[in-house]
């Protein structure tokens, strides 16, 4: 799908995802794909996300914790 100059990829994922009619078990991506957009449309599909989270992220409240262990996991090794 092409999108306009004022859409961030993050932005148009969950519309790219909305449209698979197969099964996805897990997408992987960049750490420009750690927005709450984006985990809520792969959880929403039972997709499991392999995003790192982005430099200095924190935790977030709710439905999260796969990211929020992610985000521990990066505080603890430094990466």
């Amino acid at each position: 799908d092409l999108s306009l100059n004022n859409v961030t990829d993050s932005e148009a994922f969950p519309g790219l995802i909305r449209q698979t009619h197969r099964k996805i078990r897990a997408a992987s991506a960049d750490g420009a794909y750690d927005t709450r957009l984006c985990h809520d449309e792969l959880r929403r599909k039972k997709i499991s996300a392999l995003i790192p989270p982005r430099k200095g992220a924190g935790y977030w409240p709710g439905e999260y914790a796969d990211r929020n262990r992610a985000v521990a996991n990066q505080r603890l090794t430094g990466s």
